[in-house]
Formats: C-alpha cells, sequence, structure tokens
C-alpha cells in the first residue's frame, strides 16, 4: 500500500525556522495501484500497475480531488455515484427521519412508511412525494403494400412484417421485423385487425389472430370461425387484449389461417385512395 501524506519539516537555520513539506498523493487501502485521492479496493482484486477492469472496480470505493465519492465505480460523475456497470446490486438505500422539510433543507431525501411506504423529497417547506411519469410506450402503424404482396400460407402462424409507422415517439417497434420490445415491465393493450381478399372458404373454418411473446409464447388467440361454403367471403378478424409484458419481452403479431388449402393474400393496397388500404393494423398502449 502507498500512502503519501503531508509532511511538515521545521529546520532551524541562521536563527530562522523553515518550514517545508511534501505534497500529498493518492492514498490506497488494499492496493498499491490507488486510481483516486483515497481509494479502497474491498476485495484485494485490484492490479498492481494500470487501470483496474470495471469488474475490479465493482467492489471498490473512491474519493476524488473534487469531493466526489464513486461506489463501484472509478469515475463518479456526480457527488456520491453508485452506477457500477458490473454490479447487479446499486441500489441505494434511504431512511426515515423525524426532521422537519425546513430542517432537513431543500433537497433532501427521506422514506416514509406511512401508508405502504413512499420516498419523499423536501422543498424546503413540506416533504413532497416523488411521482414518476416516464412517456408511456404508443405505437400505431399499418401495412402500406400492393395488394396480394403479403401472402399467409395454410396452417401456418405467419408474422407480419413491412409495417408503416404512424406514430412511436419512444421508438420500441421495429417497422421491418413487425417485433415490439417492451420498455417496462407493465400491461400493453394491443388491436389487431386484418382482412383478407374474396375467396371461397372450401376447408378448415376459421383464422386466428395469435399474440406471440419471445419468439414462441403465444399468450392470446382471437379466432374468427366460418361455416362450410364453397361461396366467396370477406375473411377478416381484429383481437383487443391487454398483454403483460416483461421489460426486454419481444412481442409480435401473427395470423393463421385454415379457411383456403392455400396462400391467402391479405386485402393491402399502397394507396389511401384504394378501397383495399386501411385494414391491418396495430396498436400498442402502455398501460
Amino acid at each position: 500500500m502507498k500512502i503519501f501524506i503531508y509532511l511538515i519539516r521545521v529546520s532551524v537555520v541562521s536563527g530562522f525556522l523553515i518550514f517545508t513539506h511534501v505534497r500529498a498523493q493518492n492514498v490506497g487501502v488494499n492496493t498499491t495501484n490507488p486510481q483516486a485521492s483515497l481509494h479502497i479496493d474491498g476485495s484485494k482484486d485490484n492490479p498492481s500497475s494500470g487501470t483496474p477492469t470495471s469488474a475490479q472496480a465493482a467492489n471498490d470505493v473512491v474519493f476524488t480531488s473534487s469531493g466526489q465519492i464513486g461506489i463501484g465505480t472509478l469515475n463518479p460523475a456526480v457527488k456520491i455515484d453508485a452506477r457500477s456497470s458490473d454490479n447487479t446490486d446499486n441500489a441505494i438505500g434511504i431512511g426515515k427521519t423525524t426532521q422537519t422539510a425546513s430542517d432537513a433543507g431543500a433537497g433532501a431525501l427521506r422514506y416514509n412508511s406511512f401508508n405502504g411506504g413512499k420516498m419523499q423529497y423536501s422543498d424546503g417547506t413540506v416533504w413532497q412525494e416523488l411521482v414518476s411519469t416516464p412517456t408511456k410506450s404508443i405505437l400505431v402503424a399499418n401495412i402500406m403494400s400492393a395488394n396480394f404482396t403479403i401472402r399467409i400460407p395454410y396452417q401456418n402462424a405467419t408474422a407480419i412484417q413491412g409495417w408503416n409507422e404512424i406514430s412511436d415517439p419512444a421508438n420500441n417497434f421495429n417497422p421491418s421485423t413487425g417485433v415490439f420490445t417492451a420498455p417496462r415491465t407493465g400491461i400493453y393493450l394491443v388491436s389487431f385487425t386484418y382482412d383478407f381478399v374474396r375467396v371461397p372458404i372450401v376447408s378448415g373454418y376459421f383464422s386466428e389472430a395469435r399474440y406471440v411473446v419471445n419468439g414462441n409464447n403465444t399468450v392470446k388467440k382471437c379466432i374468427k370461425s366460418f361455416s362450410n361454403t364453397s361461396r366467396e367471403a370477406q375473411i377478416a378478424g381484429s383481437c383487443v387484449a391487454g398483454v403483460y409484458l416483461n421489460k426486454g419481452d419481444v412481442f409480435q403479431p401473427q395470423i393463421y389461417q385454415s379457411v383456403y388449402n392455400g396462400d391467402l393474400s391479405l386485402r393491402t393496397d399502397n394507396s389511401t385512395s384504394s378501397p383495399d388500404y386501411g385494414f391491418i393494423n396495430l396498436s400498442i398502449i402502455e398501460q
């Protein structure tokens, strides 16, 4: 361990007291390679030279020359920084206090266990509740494609791709693949409508809208059944459901058809003035 401190050196020269000093440098605890004014290596796993890796720094605490404290990070950006890139526990515990908001001062934080518990901050006069209002994900998309270009094979669930985004301010949707990624854990209200070109119904008698999560987990099916007839009919369906998604889950709508023994085209067009435009729509609203 290298420790450098200020030393006051006193000497007498010709009857005068001479004071000199040696300037302090970095102090290391459990490390001979301190990276800040005071560097504590909790697991004693830092190298003897060079910069520690993010994994090695995850158990360290540093005090910088500018008065900042880093917990799990060697480069704190604020007064107290606990944002370690390799530590899954970066939480900071906040306790209770009986101080008034004015005594604690504006900007103080506390935990209040009243009514189930809540976090509060002082505005200098009263304790205010912390309220989080993240921008919710709202997706609106439709299909703009020439007629007969999107085909759904017989008895084969098919993901719908090539969407036209109308609204996706949070950029959670990939229109080319038709995959939506949940930004947060919670309930998402999904609405999906589809329509096929007119065709004789000769076998199978039903179509489905399927909601698939993470590639293989079908969480919702909306079935539209038809009578056995050789007459041409408009085969359409819709599905509205609340879907629970964890943060990072990927969601994709699919269609399954068992009414026509062959590839069945969706009713689409790329011109808004066409009577075949506007039948394939998708909306996802974070609740």
